[in-house]
């Protein structure tokens, strides 16, 4: 049987980085070759519409006008900006020229200007521009009938914004950013009408920009009389402040050297410095005097004033001592040695007085010297306080000035203003000269139909192009057995050409040589591997299964091989009386197989369609097909679709192999990949693919290298081929109205190829139900 538990390996190959791109490329150039009679009945129609067009599109005629932008001349004042007039050159020195020239430019295309050329050449009354009220505008006057004027001047104004902007369309407007030239251009269908609104439109821009300029400048010159008159108040205003702060402060101002306080002070400070000097030398003076007495010297007459009579009584005192030395030989009690001893002693007392004297004349002098460095460092104090106050009170009358002068500035800023505004409100000539005035081109500017019918081109062979792509990306079928093989890993047994009823000789030969490989790929009919029981399954439904194995019936009978063909897909349309599977699998199942004997090809099919399995799971039909393994040599099972029924698991647990039919191009490569996947799920091994529907003159053009482009290659040989068969049929007496053996439980249709296939084979099938969709 067909049940394998093991996981059926996949295939995998690959090609290298450059046979890919290769691929890629040529897989475009195909699709477009493919989808070629699309992509040119897309240029064709193109191509006639834009040839249309150019016929039907009249010539158009441009005039240009050339403007120059003097920015030498001083532009008029922003009133906001009157503050900073003097330095407006600067400013417009430092300004971008092609900025300016740019602005200029974008005056010109205003609606602005655009409504003063509809007034200046009075457009409103021109019939080319003037259009008859339509229903609606006839509707809405009768709505407003009776309700003033109102309603009318808004109509006007309607009206002309209207034709204003029908006029702007026919304007171009250019500049130069190395130059300051604006060209103003004009198209028209009349070159005369072409020159005469490019000059209006310079005319209306002229005027615009010199009544804009004078009307700034005036309202600049008001603007500044007044600022005039309110800052000649604020100076007057600063002025008498100053002077009532000088009487209410009595500040007295004094030339560069300072004020009064300041330089009392300066003179304050040196006598303090003074000061602390002499204290410093008498404290100085009284430390050495004290430490040379204490050493029993006698201090220099610069420290001390009463040194040289205290040096009299230090010389006294010696002499007292060395007369006491001498009399001391006379004894304690001598009265001389006694008055000489009284002697020392007064002058050493006297001595004694004179120095304490000296010290305190001395400690005077310190004290006064310290009390003298005191008093001026009050006063040094006190001059410091009054300077502080004498410069708070210079730095508001400082303040005051500068203020007072910073009006007075811009007093003369505002005066000097006002007098430029005057001269610009005089002004009588713009800031833009007129180069070149436009003149009627006799010669049309438009359209350009060559470049119409290039691009109108370009565009339909692009767009063409595209198209097919995105045709050929939604296009996710297989084209090649090779390819499906590659991806699926399951091998393509065959690759079955498509045939219609009006299909010649050689496309039913080609027919019959694809369904002679499937069967010679499944070993039939002697081969070791040939299945006796054969289930056909596919994806989904019209994948052309059914045509497949009426097909490979044909051929196995031709070739004397008895077949059965059960056709388990659903009801069919065929012979009334015809027996089904149910009526078959209810009664006897020998005697019916007993009652065929005779037949070569036998064709059941099921009444109800697909149950779910159930019937197929009988022991019945168990017992049926293994009957009918002894009577047929071959037994086809035609299976619902594999991806919408389950009934294809217990069919193919009872079959020898399993072949599902792709149909070439169309079903999805997901769907064949989910559809191996669900019946490696269910443990079903596929003996292979058989790509059906193959359309061999689009497959021609495809970049492989297959069986069907083989075929179409050499379609010759099929035709001779075909001539052969049908001259050897006249010479035996067998044309193609030589009755063919029929199907049982079927009621005669046409050839499967239609007469050229039956002379082709020499057996007619006859029909049990009409084909899949995809199968016709």
């Amino acid at each position: 049987m067909n049940c394998v538990p093991e996981q059926q390996p996949k295939a995998s190959s690959g090609l290298n980085l450059r046979q890919h791109y290769e691929a890629q490329s040529l897989g475009a150039l195909t699709a477009l070759w493919r989808h070629r009679q699309m992509i040119g009945g897309l240029i064709i129609a193109a191509m006639s519409v834009a040839v249309a067009a150019c016929f039907v599109l009249r010539d158009r005629y441009t005039a240009e006008a050339m403007i120059q932008v003097d920015l030498a001349r001083p532009a008029a004042l922003q009133a906001g900006q009157a503050g900073q007039a003097g330095q407006a050159a600067q400013a417009a020195a430092a300004l971008d020229a092609s900025a300016i020239v740019e602005s200029e430019a974008r005056v010109i295309k205003s609606r602005s200007v655009a409504r003063r050329v509809v007034d200046d050449l009075h457009l409103q009354d021109d019939p080319a521009y003037a259009r008859s009220p339509g229903l609606l505008s006839r509707l809405l006057g009768g709505l407003f009938e009776g309700h003033g004027t109102a309603p009318l001047a808004d109509a006007a104004a309607i009206e002309a914004e209207r034709i204003a902007g029908q006029l702007s369309r026919g304007l171009t407007v250019s500049n130069d950013t190395r130059a300051y030239l604006i060209t103003v251009a004009y198209t028209a269908q009349n070159p005369d009408r072409a020159a005469q609104f490019a000059n209006a439109f310079v005319e209306a821009y002229q005027r615009n920009r010199l009544e804009m300029a004078v009307s700034e400048a005036e309202r600049a010159s008001a603007w500044l009389e007044s600022r005039i008159h309110a800052t000649g108040e604020e100076l007057q205003q600063a002025e008498a402040a100053i002077e009532t702060y000088r009487r209410e402060a009595h500040f007295v101002e004094s030339g560069s050297g300072g004020n009064l306080p300041q330089q009392e002070l300066r003179d304050v400070q040196v006598q303090l410095v003074a000061a602390g000097q002499t204290r410093l030398a008498a404290e100085a003076r009284l430390t050495r005097a004290k430490e040379i007495f204490a050493s029993g010297g006698v201090p220099s007459a610069q420290d001390l004033t009463g040194a040289p009579v205290i040096q009299r009584m230090l010389e006294s005192v010696e002499t007292a001592k060395r007369e006491l030395a001498g009399l001391s030989t006379t004894g304690p009690r001598h009265p001389r040695f006694l008055q000489a001893q009284a002697a020392l002693a007064d002058t050493e007392q006297r001595l004694h007085q004179e120095i304490d004297r000296t010290i305190g004349n001395l400690q005077s002098e310190v004290r006064s010297a310290a009390a003298d460095e005191a008093s001026l460092a009050a006063r040094v104090d006190t001059l410091k306080s009054a300077v502080i106050n004498a410069m708070g009170r210079e730095a508001k009358l400082r303040s005051l000035q500068a203020n007072a002068a910073a009006i007075r500035d811009r007093l003369k800023l505002l005066n000097d203003s006002h007098a430029q505004a005057l001269a610009l409100a005089g002004m009588t000539s713009s800031t833009a000269q007129v180069v070149m005035r436009a003149r009627p081109v006799p010669t049309p500017s438009g359209p350009n139909r060559p470049l119409i019918l290039g691009l109108t081109l370009i565009g339909s062979a692009v767009a063409g192009a595209g198209l097919s792509l995105l045709i050929e990306r939604r296009d996710t079928g297989y084209r090649s057995g090779g390819e499906m093989a590659e991806e699926t890993g399951a091998r393509c047994l065959s690759m079955i050409p498509a045939i219609t009823t009006a299909s010649d000789a050689a496309a039913v030969r080609m027919f019959d040589e694809a369904v002679r490989l499937v069967a010679a790929a499944l070993g039939w009919p002697h081969g070791p591997i040939a299945p006796q029981v054969l289930l056909v399954t596919s994806c989904v439904p019209q994948e052309g299964k059914s045509l497949l194995c009426m097909a490979l019936a044909k051929l196995l009978a031709g070739r004397g091989t008895r077949t059965l063909v059960i056709d388990t897909a659903g009801p069919r349309l065929g012979a009334p009386d015809a027996p089904s599977l149910e009526t078959v699998l209810a009664g006897d199942h020998q005697d019916f197989l007993d009652g065929l004997c005779d037949r070569p090809v036998v064709l059941l099919r099921t009444a109800t369609g697909p149950d779910g399995g159930d019937r197929l799971l009988s022991e019945s039909f168990e017992a049926f097909l293994a009957l009918a393994r002894d009577s047929f040599d071959v037994v086809l099972i035609e299976a619902p679709p594999a991806m919408l029924v389950v009934d294809v698991a217990p069919l193919a647990r009872l079959s020898d192999a399993v072949v599902l039919a792709v149909r070439w191009g169309r079903t999805p490569r997901r769907t064949v990949m989910a559809t191996l996947q669900r019946l490696q799920d269910l443990s079903i091994r596929i003996r292979g693919l058989v790509l059906t529907q193959v359309d061999l003159d689009q497959h021609r053009y495809e970049r492989f290298a297959d069986q069907c482009a083989h075929y179409a290659a050499y379609r010759p040989f099929f035709e001779t081929c075909a001539a052969s068969v049908r001259d050897a049929s006249r010479l035996r007496g067998r044309g193609a109205g030589a009755p063919p053996p029929a199907i049982e439980g079927s009621e005669e249709w046409p050839a499967i190829g239609g007469p050229a296939e039956a002379r082709s084979t020499g057996f007619v099938m006859t029909q049990a139900r009409a084909p899949d969709a995809g199968a016709a």
